[in-house]
């Protein structure tokens, strides 16, 4: 008689398949949980890094041009003004000048902008000036003092024009002394001319310093003013308002929401700051009147954002204290008296630079 064989079980119980399905889906949300942390982790990281970045850029453009304001050469004195300043205000004409080296406004428009140019509200500006870009000349020719053109040559033997544009501030000085004025010729001239010219501000009929028989260097006036723009549909930019030959509008960093600026006062002429105060106070007029040639250095403050949103789980809050006194809201931040908190759950940081004018050195 055969005898019926033994049931065994064969494939997987319901159990257990249900027991596999629940671990492989623990598994699959473990796995799920870490791609979503490491994606969370990488973007908040690389909104850090490029803000990071854009502090260090934007506190290195504005060191390097404070760090030369009123660098003039070789004039020991106040270069001879060749520049047509009728009718122009005080700051004005300080911004065709080496004089003061440096100038601000405190939370308002550079008083020297038009109507049209505009200034992110409750941020600082200022304006350096210093010359730059020095070439040595061997002066040609008589070169009298009353003749508006002055011949030279490349001191070494070269003839590849002066390098002055058209329109552009040119400082020219030697041991003896120095002049300013705008060249009327073009960069491939070997004369400086400083007639004619239809360009702001123009030159006035005036002989030159000096009879150039020797050698002279000549350099360009660069005179920069930093403020804070507003940019439609992203973020606020550092931007650099260069004054010659036309004025133009440099966008140097984008993210940077503010600026606040304080000047070291030399109050008893030791060549170190006593205190650092806002423009417009301390005698520090917004007209460039008053103690500006006491300044010897400048401490600025940026507030620089992430461009990525949604990077930290909650709003960022923090102390700031260069905004103290301070209390708006617009779309990126709040600001209450020295406290910011940043909307849209972005990054924020705070970059802060001691920069002395090296002229102004012991």
């Amino acid at each position: 008689m055969n005898k019926p064989l033994p049931l065994s079980q064969r494939g997987l119980s319901l159990i257990e398949l249900m027991v596999a399905m629940l671990i492989s889906l623990l598994l699959l949300g473990g796995v799920l949980q870490v791609f979503l942390s490491s994606k969370e982790l990488y973007q908040t990281n690389t909104a850090i890094a490029r803000l990071q970045e854009a502090g260090r850029f934007a506190t290195e453009f504005i060191s390097f041009d404070v760090r030369q304001a009123g660098f003039k050469g070789e004039c020991l004195n106040e270069p001879t003004k060749h520049l047509s300043m009728n009718g122009l205000s005080m700051d004005e004409r300080n911004a065709y000048s080496t004089t003061p080296p440096i100038q601000g406004w405190d939370n308002s428009k550079p008083v020297i902008f038009s109507n049209s140019e505009s200034t992110r509200a409750a941020t600082d500006a200022f304006i350096v000036k210093y010359a730059s870009d020095g070439k040595e000349f061997q002066a040609q020719g008589t070169n009298n003092i009353q003749t508006p053109s002055l011949g030279v040559s490349l001191a070494n033997g070269d003839s590849q024009g002066t390098g002055a544009y058209a329109g552009q501030l040119v400082i020219l000085a030697n041991s003896t002394g120095c002049d300013t004025f705008q060249n009327a010729n073009n960069a491939s001239a070997s004369t400086f001319q400083k007639a004619g010219g239809n360009v702001t501000p123009g030159n006035i009929n005036q002989d030159w310093s000096q009879q150039y028989t020797n050698r002279l260097t000549s350099y360009i006036l660069r005179s920069h003013t930093y403020y804070i723009r507003n940019n439609t549909g992203r973020l606020p930019s550092l931007v650099r308002k260069s004054l010659t030959p036309s004025p133009h509008h440099e966008e140097m960093v984008e993210g940077v929401i503010d600026m606040q600026v304080t000047y070291g006062l030399d109050r008893d002429g030791d060549r170190q700051a006593d205190e650092y105060v806002k423009a417009g106070t301390n005698n520090l007029s917004a007209t460039g009147e008053g103690d500006w040639t006491k300044v010897v250095s400048a401490r600025i403050s940026l507030l620089v954002l992430s461009a990525e949103t949604n990077a930290l789980e909650e709003p960022q809050v923090f102390a700031y204290p260069p905004a103290s006194g301070i209390t708006k809201e617009d779309e990126f931040a709040i600001y209450d008296d020295g406290t910011v908190t940043i909307k849209n759950n972005r990054i924020a940081q705070a970059f802060t630079t001691t920069v002395a004018i090296r002229n102004r050195l012991p």
